[in-house]
């Protein structure tokens, strides 16, 4: 059962840089965003900033997350399953590659080249507010333009790579892929059990680590630890759970999960149990790349063997 924190507690966690929001747990989490701060942010926007944005920065004006994204893309050459770093939520004065403001700075002078490339006027407005991503090469945007049919909805973009980073995009590639912020939250989530992980290194580490700082320099409790990280655990996709329970097929994502570990396991025996589960081994799970793809990209003779033999002919 899912613990419902008090006042007090959600207190006591603020006063350890945490917050949650959207069922979902932001850290090294700020004060909340001052109200001539957001004025300067909707003075740069083309229309009205999103509600839940508003409510997210007048609790905290950013953070970390440590969480798990992967979404559906449509390209020029096919449908792709993008992983996004959603692990920053950008404010200012963050110390790191860019802040909120630096953020915005780029993003208009961006807007006013394209302008000027394309020899047209531009109001100085932005219509895709950065608020959050990972440096560079992944970011969040908020759609403000008024007259947008997904205005509020949240876009992700990713930095092309060079083609040896298969099966990374090799040109940038943008989507809205939530109708709102709380929906782009809610899309966030854990490939791996963050209490008992398949691998040493996993997107919950960030998190677990931050925690085990506040315990021993700042005197947070085993027992708020252990609530907020029950909170924490669930937005794990328990894909074993699932494939026991014989509802895989119907989890498009955990069953990405599941067939990317039998892969990378080069496990013929999960890889088969999956398929009597019903299961389809021909799906993308990373861009354009199937099981059988991965298989022979990872050299995993055991599982291109195993996949052959399945996949029909």
């Amino acid at each position: 059962m899912t613990h419902d924190f008090t006042a007090a507690e959600r207190i006591a966690l603020r006063e350890h840089g945490i917050e949650l929001f959207a069922d979902r747990v932001i850290f090294d989490a700020q004060p909340p965003m001052s109200e001539a701060a957001i004025a300067a942010v909707q003075d740069v926007c083309a229309g009205p900033l999103p509600p839940a944005l508003l409510t997210l920065w007048r609790q905290t004006a950013g953070g970390r997350l440590a969480y798990d994204l992967s979404i559906a893309v449509d390209t020029d050459d096919g449908p792709r399953i993008e992983a996004i770093s959603w692990c920053e939520l950008s404010y200012n004065g963050n110390g790191r590659y860019r802040d909120l403001q630096g953020w915005i700075e780029h993003e208009l002078e961006l807007a006013e080249a394209m302008a000027e490339d394309e020899g047209c006027d531009w109001n100085g407005k932005l219509d895709c507010l950065p608020f959050g991503g990972f440096e560079y090469c992944d970011r969040i945007y908020a759609v403000t333009a008024p007259d947008a049919l997904d205005r509020g909805g949240i876009v992700a973009w990713k930095m092309g790579l060079p083609p040896a980073w298969t099966p990374a995009p090799t040109e940038d590639v943008a989507t809205t892929f939530a109708p709102d912020l709380p929906s782009a939250f809610t899309m966030l989530a854990l490939h791996q059990d963050p209490l008992a992980p398949d691998d040493d290194i996993h997107v919950g580490l960030d998190l677990l680590e931050y925690l085990d700082r506040r315990r021993q320099q700042h005197g947070m409790s085993t027992d708020l630890i252990d609530a907020l990280l029950a909170y924490y655990r669930r937005a794990w996709i328990d894909w074993r759970g699932l494939l026991d329970a014989g509802t895989l097929a119907a989890h498009p994502r955990a069953l990405r999960v599941a067939l990317t570990h039998a892969v990378e396991r080069d496990d013929a025996e999960l890889l088969h149990r999956i398929a009597a589960a019903g299961c389809a081994l021909s799906g993308a799970l990373a861009g354009d790349e199937d099981a059988l793809a991965r298989a022979r990209r990872l050299k995993k003779k055991v599982a291109i063997d195993t996949l052959a033999a399945l996949l029909p002919r």
